[in-house]
């Protein structure tokens, strides 16, 4: 009688510890893919995140474009009618600096 409860003592350990050694690799399955998923939603996360950063840029550039067009537009007439005002200048200051020349030089 003593050996078969020593038996069943034995085999309830070894069932024990064959219960404890499944449960040690599915905890570490569950980990392992809690640690897949996480690194999946990461990677998911991160592709959202950049191309919601490139559709961010994308429309800053198109508005400082917008922005900017007023901006050249007056700098490009700014630039026309200095160059205007330069060439009409040209002449009388062409004049000025032979009448320098002459007059420094005695000819008149």
């Amino acid at each position: 009688m003593l050996v078969d409860v020593i038996k069943e003592i034995r085999t309830a350990e070894e069932k024990a510890e064959e219960v404890r050694r499944r449960s040690q690799t599915e905890a570490r399955k569950i980990v392992q893919d809690a640690e897949r998923q996480a690194q999946e939603v990461l990677q998911r996360s991160t592709a959202h995140a950049e191309t919601e950063v490139r559709d961010i840029l994308a429309a800053a550039e198109k508005e400082a474009e917008t922005l900017a067009m007023p901006l050249r537009r007056q700098a490009e007439e700014d630039i026309l009618q200095l160059r205007n005002a330069a060439r009409a200048k040209q002449e009388q200051a062409i004049t000025t600096v032979m009448e320098r020349i002459v007059k420094t030089y005695g000819h008149r």
